[in-house]
This record gives structure tokens, C-alpha cells and sequence, in this order.
């Protein structure tokens, strides 16, 4: 690459119509180098788009035109996936795609709402053309926490992982080229929190807007001041000064691109007399001052940023459901813990829905004849009665309620905590659930059907060696849950 650059030099010294790319003269860039990445940089002009020269250079070199890789999703249609399965996908694969694009520049809403149309539909249909979402986006997006499945939202990720690139300008990181350039070129005469978010390149206008979102989690300890802005960095409690006072230069013969440094003296502040009243409120309102160069830190640990919680500022916190507990715990099996969350949110497409347009809402597990609803799947109905009286036979599993939301509040209370016997109990419920809304449709859609103690018996079955495929600590709670589901005990020492 070294004696690349040196032609490449060579040649533009030599040839007097060498024109630099847009902004790139100063800093005499034609070249960014990477790790197995090579961009050449040069002006354009309306010939070389006239005389077919792109497409001249893409045939010569046999490059390819990039484009977002929103229809990635094509190659996993048609996939046997659980919901379970397809929100794993999004998070491990489809969304890591996404990041790459996320961290290069801000994304258009259009590719944005494209991008997530697309991982929407693929998760309720398994196709990105079509289909009915059961839930939310939104609420899909949001945390376990807070009642979602944990999947990032794309534009606050994007948002968060371009702070990253608007804190090494904060933070005056001249190492990096571009933000060498971004200095020379966009912040001669200004600092990155006054410049005008109406000039520039749309990029450059959309990343501005993100610097006030950040500013409420950075931290400004003044030290010698010869780093910080006196009238344009907010090391004020006031915020950039000359926004709030655009005479203080004047009434302080001061310059507006003076360091801080211009009013200390020997560690203390020394400001000059203010005699416009206007401007008294400086120096009423000033931080200490401290000993070492100005410093600017995030707002964490160890005062380095961190994308974690520069996405939280995107995506602020929301209050945390009761019930998350339920989906947790180290025998969780996630296409039964899916199920088990749509069925706590009401969104099973039971016959009770009125879009659904059925003539015979009655539920086809029990013949009571009674409408199909949450409720009286679980466990209400006459079938899922006698499953439990099934697993009542193995395990002393209790549910007090007919009513469901009220059972889910009564067992997110009963069952929370990282007790083993408790996360068993939760990961049955999950289990059940799942069967049941299984065999409902099996039988509607398959005309297929199983007894309630099959079904009863499948689900201990199922917990029961989900429990002896996870390694645990050996402990006297750990002995409890093995007796509890009569698992042979495998260690010596411990009588069974």
C-alpha cells in the first residue's frame, strides 16, 4: 500500500489536472486504507458521468455496486422456524447485517421502516412480503424487562452507534482522519456544539441533531483550559456561552475562538470586569477548577463511552412488567416461553377475536360449548383441566385461578426468583401452555387429536429432561428440585 501511495503521489505531482475530491484539498487526501479495503478519492465531474466512466471503471475492475442488504431476508424464507426460532435469527443474523450499515452513516426512515417491515413480517409469517403482526413492533423491540422479546430498534441503534462517531469529535480524537477533516473543514470557526445543523451534507445535518441527546451524559471537568472552547464548548452550566451571550466576546475583549485558558491564572479563575449586566450571569454560575488537563468523560464507570448506554438515551427505559420473570430461568425453552408470551398478552389468535370472522367461536378441545377464549383455554376448559390433573399425578404443580391474568400475577409472585424449583415451575407453565395451544390447533387445523394425559404426560416429560440437560451447581435446592421430579441423583455424597 506504501508504494501505491508513493505512485499514486507521484503521478498527481506530475499531473497538473488532478483534481482532489470535495473538501479533500487541504489534507491532500486521495487515498483511506483499511484492512483488506482500499478507497480511492478524486473529484467528479459532469464528463466523467456523461462519457459512461463508472461504468467503464465497474467492468474493468470487476467491482460490484453495493447496495443495503435489505433483502437478505430472502434467503431464509421458506425455513421451518418456530417464532421462537425466527426471533433468534433476527437477533443473532438479520440485525447484525443491519449494525454494519448502522455504524457507516445515519440510515434514511425509509430503509429504516423498509428494514424493519421486512424483519416484522418474517417474524409472524416467515416471508418479508406479507402478514399479520400479533403484536406491536414497538413492543417487540422493547426489553424482557418490559414485556419484549428483546430485539434492538433500529433507529435508536443507529442513532447510538453514530454517537460513537460524534464522541471522538467531542472528544477532539485527531488521530482519526475524518475527524481531523471534520475539524479543518467543518469546525474552523465554530466547535461541534455551535455549528449550524442547517449547512452541510445531509449525514453531517442529521448526526448534529443527535449532540444535545448526548450532552446530558457527559461530563466537563475544567482543568488547565487549554483545551476546552471559552465561548463555544459547554463547560458551563449554561451550555456554549455564546449562544446564550453572542456580545461576551465583545464585552470582554476576549476573541470567539479564544481558550478557556485566556480567563485563569495559575489554577483560579481571573475573568476580566464585566460591565454589561446581561453578561454578570458568567461568572455567578462557575465550576471549579481542577488540577491536570480539561477532561471529557461519559458518564459511566470508567468514563469511556459506551454504546449500551448511549442507546438507552435513544430508547428510554420503560417501567417493567411483573410477569417477565416468567419467561426466564435457566430450563426455559423459547418456543414454549414465546407462546407462553403472546398467550400473557392476550394475542393467541383465539376464536374470540372479531377480525377473525369465524361462524363457531366455540372452543374445539371440550364439548361444553363454550366461546374460545384466553381465559378458558387456561385453564377453564374441561381438556386443560385434566391435564393438570395429570401433571398433578408426577408433580405438585398448583393454579389457584380460573381466571388467567390473574394466575399469571399470582404465579409472577409465587414462582420469582432464581430458586431452581421456581424456575422449573415456571418453564412447566411455559410447557403447558404451549401443548395446549398445540393440540387446539392440531385438532382445528390437522384433525389430529391426543388424550389429556398424553398431553399431561409430555409436558413433565419434556421439563424433566430439560432439567437433566442443564448443568447445575450441586447444593441442597439443586437435591430438592431432582427429588421433586424423582431424577436420579448423580452425585456421591448426597442421599436420593
Amino acid at each position: 500500500m506504501e508504494v501505491l501511495q508513493m505512485i499514486l503521489k507521484q503521478f498527481i505531482d506530475q499531473d497538473g489536472q488532478f483534481l482532489y475530491h470535495w473538501r479533500c484539498t487541504e489534507l491532500k487526501l486521495f487515498q483511506l486504507s483499511f484492512a483488506d479495503d482500499l478507497l480511492l478519492l478524486c473529484k467528479a465531474d459532469v464528463h466523467s458521468a456523461a462519457s459512461g466512466l463508472r461504468d467503464s471503471l465497474l467492468e474493468t475492475l470487476g467491482f460490484q455496486e453495493g447496495h443495503l442488504p435489505v433483502s437478505r431476508i430472502k434467503g431464509w424464507e421458506g425455513v421451518q422456524l418456530s417464532f421462537a426460532g425466527r426471533v433468534q435469527l433476527i437477533k443473532s443474523v438479520l440485525v447484525s447485517l443491519e449494525v454494519y450499515w448502522a455504524m457507516a452513516f445515519i440510515l434514511p426512515k425509509g430503509i429504516i421502516k423498509e428494514m424493519i417491515k421486512r424483519l416484522r413480517t418474517f417474524l409472524w409469517k416467515g416471508t418479508s412480503s406479507s402478514g399479520y403482526p400479533k403484536v406491536a413492533w414497538e413492543v417487540v423491540c422493547r426489553p424482557i424487562e418490559e414485556g419484549g422479546q428483546g430485539i434492538k430498534d433500529i433507529f435508536a441503534l443507529n442513532r447510538a452507534l453514530m454517537s460513537k462517531h460524534l464522541w471522538a469529535v467531542i472528544k477532539q480524537d485527531r488521530t482519526s482522519i475524518w475527524v481531523d477533516w471534520i475539524f479543518q473543514v467543518r469546525l474552523r470557526d465554530c466547535s461541534i456544539w455551535t455549528a449550524k445543523d442547517n449547512k452541510g451534507a445531509w449525514g453531517w445535518r442529521k448526526m448534529l441533531t443527535l449532540r444535545h441527546t448526548l450532552l446530558s451524559h457527559i461530563h466537563f471537568r475544567v482543568g488547565d483550559g487549554t483545551s476546552f472552547s471559552l465561548w463555544h464548548d459547554p463547560w458551563h452550566t449554561l451550555g456554549p456561552l455564546i449562544i446564550q451571550f453572542p456580545r461576551g466576546p465583545q464585552m470582554t475583549n476576549t476573541g470567539p475562538l479564544d481558550k478557556l485558558s485566556v480567563v485563569m491564572e495559575d489554577g483560579q479563575w481571573n475573568w476580566p470586569m464585566i460591565t454589561d449586566i446581561a453578561c454578570l450571569e458568567i461568572t455567578h454560575m462557575l465550576p471549579p477548577v481542577s488540577e491536570g488537563h480539561d477532561r471529557i468523560s461519559w458518564k459511566s464507570k470508567d468514563g469511556s463511552f459506551n454504546a449500551s448506554t448511549a442507546y438507552d438515551l435513544f430508547r428510554p427505559p420503560g417501567p417493567k412488567v411483573v410477569w417477565s420473570s416468567l419467561l426466564l430461568g435457566p430450563f426455559k425453552i423459547p418456543k414454549n416461553c414465546f407462546i407462553l408470551w403472546l398467550a400473557i398478552m392476550g394475542r393467541l389468535s383465539t376464536l374470540d377475536k372479531p377480525w377473525l370472522h369465524h361462524t363457531d367461536s366455540n372452543c374445539i378441545l371440550c364439548p361444553d360449548g363454550v366461546p374460545e377464549t384466553h381465559d378458558h383455554l387456561f385453564f377453564t376448559c374441561s381438556y386443560s383441566c385434566r391435564c393438570l390433573t395429570t401433571i398433578r399425578q408426577h408433580i405438585p404443580f398448583l393454579w389457584p385461578h380460573r381466571h388467567w391474568q390473574r394466575g399469571i400475577q399470582w404465579a409472577s409472585s409465587r414462582w420469582r426468583g432464581k430458586h431452581v424449583v421456581n424456575a422449573a415451575f415456571r418453564s412447566l407453565l411455559a410447557s403447558l401452555v404451549y401443548h395446549i395451544w398445540q393440540e387446539r390447533n392440531s385438532r382445528r387445523f390437522q384433525q389430529r387429536s391426543r388424550t389429556p394425559s398424553i398431553v399431561g404426560n409430555l409436558v413433565v416429560e419434556e421439563i424433566r429432561q430439560r432439567i437433566i440437560s442443564v448443568q447445575l451447581r450441586q447444593s441442597v435446592s439443586t437435591l430438592g428440585l431432582y427429588r421433586l421430579w424423582k431424577i436420579p441423583w448423580p452425585v456421591e455424597g448426597f442421599s436420593n
